[in-house]
């Protein structure tokens, strides 16, 4: 098999037996769940379990024999005295040991102060607070020379650009991949990267959360710090690339220039075409007044997380659970795989705000410190379905880069989880009720997506309580922030994924030792929850004076007519377009300060699309749910709508020869930031196949002119 790149994604058609299959179309089913223990040490130890000195011994006491302890990530923290976020994320590659597999070869994230570790594990947490600014500098020092070679370019021909996968050789060989897959909606580019930071209210632009920016590999780099120092230092974000200092943009220039030359001679080498000149891509874009797309080795994320109470913003950062991740289209699912996320911590700064009120109540004083725990959820590979024939793929979800380890807790003692779905595309669905009813936990949820509940939703509980369509269901891009108290029984209880069937343990919690009593009562009241912020009320409904969308409803679809004929996946669309199929194109524009209500559509049989769309959160409106029958079932709140940033879809019926897609109306506002950035699935292999749209926000005054104004063209 020869491989010019790794990738991933399998789309099959759902089943009706087994839930999991439905929920994942991008894993080609696997006939068991993988799991770190062989099933000789697992029949070996449940036997011990089961005799002298165990007898008696739980079931999720005697699979918890070896679990690792849990352990929260490294942390980059914020300075309260400079109101300042500074680190450095470094992207390398190395020899990387997955749980109960072989060492494998992955990029990874990590800190720039800390040494590679030989595990897997989450890119560090980052942590900071509303009002902070952030300075970020990552780093991408990948040797290009550790994986196989790959493209950041425009197509010169044919299916060019695209990793390749041949099965077989000479008469005998067959592409396996890219087959139907057309540039650049294919896997591709998978040693350049970039930072989201998902969650953030923040410019989408320049130094911002700007994911149109691309950054290539660079082992042997300039050292930067002086003049990334002198950026930060002024408190001035550069908005244009004119703004930038002399010297980058000299160098950066000169060393895209370089990496074209590299470029085109290992195109010969490999016997492939000479790849457009990133170069010329720059000067195209940098004379049109935009920053130039692609970079060398290192990057400036320099932002602010806007303070509402400031006066000078139309809303805010929401405190809370956020994250961060590679945002490469074409390798988004590659690195999500590889472990290239980790949290994002944004704390209230108010003396009334979310973090404030539940360490007050608690009495834990200023920092969370060991009452927090930081649940990153990910899946690791080194190779994407759809590059591998007959591939099932892991499905090992890990926590932290660990295999079910165990939280340790104290008899009624109550702990702070924040979950963050960093998976490719899976779906996390804790056995909460068992939990409360059959074990004695007490549960609330106190956030979803990193924003806060209203007063009135903390007390009615809409996930837990079941009003909330699909209950808890992470899809991946969710977070969820639960208070969680121990039962008063020790004894080991386990966290399972309901998501499976059957269902698999994904961590344990320990209880054990002296009981605790919280000083003020098991959780806050609904009264003494903390108070929405203003910008956080619920929106109002558009009137006659409000633009509306012209481009709703959003219709995620897929094409069997271009399905390919050698893995079965077919075009993954948007509106019966893939991104970029006929060139850069604003696909959603919106007036500054608008308000909108728009209609997402899952036209598909399968899954449940995962809609995300960056800098804005938005209202969850309306859930409307397809049944067998051709009726709906509707999901329709009077008021205390649910901030999200990642809604899954429900999934189409077709009665009698009528389609009947699943829908949801979102409303939302576009305050404080104009740009360029993207919505997408968050199934990552269908935002890498074509599920994406560029979105843009312009002045009130420019509507509609500057909708389509120099469009940058991402690849």
């Amino acid at each position: 098999m020869k491989s010019l790149d790794r990738g991933q994604e399998a789309f099959s058609a759902p089943t009706n037996d087994r839930r999991r299959r439905e929920m994942r179309p991008w894993l080609f089913a696997a006939a068991g769940r993988f799991n770190w223990w062989s099933t000789a040490t697992r029949v070996f130890l449940l036997s011990i379990a089961v005799g002298s000195p165990f007898g008696g011994i739980s079931a999720a006491r005697a699979q918890n024999l070896g679990s690792p302890a849990f352990a929260n990530p490294t942390e980059i923290d914020d300075s309260p005295k400079d109101r300042k976020l500074v680190g450095t994320i470094v992207m390398s590659g190395g020899t990387l040991q997955i749980p109960g597999t072989s060492t494998e070869t992955l990029r990874m994230f990590r800190s720039g102060s800390a040494s590679a570790s030989p595990n897997v594990q989450p890119a560090p947490t980052l942590r900071a607070r509303v009002g902070d600014l952030v300075e970020i500098t990552f780093l991408n020092k990948v040797d290009d020379s550790m994986f196989p070679y790959t493209f950041d370019t425009t197509p010169t021909s044919g299916g060019f650009g695209c990793d390749e996968v041949t099965v077989g050789s000479g008469t005998g060989a067959t592409q396996y991949y890219p087959s139907g897959d057309v540039f650049p909606n294919c896997f591709h580019g998978s040693s350049t990267a970039n930072l989201h930071f998902h969650g953030t209210h923040t410019d989408p632009d320049g130094l911002g959360d700007n994911v149109l920016i691309q950054i290539l590999p660079q082992v042997n780099q300039p050292d930067w710090t002086p003049t990334f120092n002198k950026i930060y230092n002024s408190g001035k974000i550069p908005q244009h690339w004119s703004d930038m200092p002399k010297n980058y943009r000299t160098k950066q220039m000169a060393m895209i220039g370089e990496y074209d030359k590299t470029q085109a001679a290992n195109a010969e080498k490999n016997g492939l075409p000479k790849p457009e000149s990133l170069l010329k891509a720059d000067e195209r874009a940098i004379a049109a007044g935009q920053w130039p797309q692609y970079l060398i080795g290192a990057f400036p994320n320099f932002f602010l997380l806007p303070d509402y109470n400031s006066g000078e913003y139309g809303a805010g950062q929401a405190p809370g659970t956020h994250w961060y991740h590679a945002h490469k289209h074409g390798s988004t699912s590659l690195h999500m795989l590889n472990g290239m996320a980790g949290a994002f911590i944004i704390e209230s700064a108010d003396p009334g705000g979310y973090d404030k009120v539940i360490r007050e109540f608690y009495g834990w004083g200023d920092i969370y410190g060991n009452h927090e725990k930081v649940i990153v959820l990910n899946e690791f590979d080194s190779t994407v379905n759809a590059e591998r024939p007959n591939a099932n793929g892991t499905e090992q979800m890990l926590v932290n880069g660990l295999a079910t380890p165990t939280i340790t807790m104290a008899p009624g003692e109550v702990q702070l989880w924040r979950i963050v779905n960093a998976t490719a595309g899976d779906n996390f669905i804790p056995n909460i009720q068992s939990l409360q009813s059959t074990n004695g936990f007490g549960i609330k949820q106190t956030a979803q997506d990193g924003v806060q509940f209203s007063q009135s939703n903390y007390g009615s509980q809409p996930y837990l309580s079941g009003a909330f369509p699909g209950g808890m269901n992470l899809s991946a891009g969710n977070r969820v922030d639960l208070l969680v108290q121990a039962p008063t029984k020790p004894g080991v209880y386990a966290i399972t994924n309901t998501e499976n069937d059957p269902a698999t343990t994904i961590f344990f919690v320990s209880v054990m030792g002296s009981p605790v009593t919280p000083p003020n009562g098991n959780f806050p009241s609904q009264s003494q929850w903390a108070v929405m912020p203003k910008y956080l009320l619920d929106l109002p409904k558009p009137g006659k004076d409000d633009i509306p969308n012209p481009n709703s409803p959003v219709k995620f679809q897929s094409n069997p007519a271009k399905t390919d004929p050698v893995n079965g996946n077919p075009w993954l669309m948007i509106n019966g377009q893939q991104f970029e199929q006929n060139g850069p194109i604003i696909n959603q524009c919106m007036p500054l300060n608008g308000l909108q209500d728009w209609v997402l559509e899952n036209d598909t049989a399968g899954p449940a699309h995962p809609f995300h769309i960056h800098v804005n959160p938005f209202q969850i409106v309306e859930i409307d749910t397809p049944n067998p029958d051709g009726t709906y079932s509707k999901y329709l709140p009077a008021n205390n709508y649910i901030w999200q940033d990642v809604i899954a879809i429900p999934v189409a019926q077709t009665v009698n020869g009528t389609l009947y897609p699943g829908k949801v109306v979102i409303r939302q506002r576009y305050p404080d930031f104009t740009g360029t950035f993207v919505l997408h699935c968050h199934i990552l292999p269908h935002e890498d196949r074509g599920m994406m749209q560029l979105v843009r926000i312009v002045p009130a005054n420019q509507y509609p002119l500057a909708c389509q104004k120099s469009i940058p063209q991402h690849h």
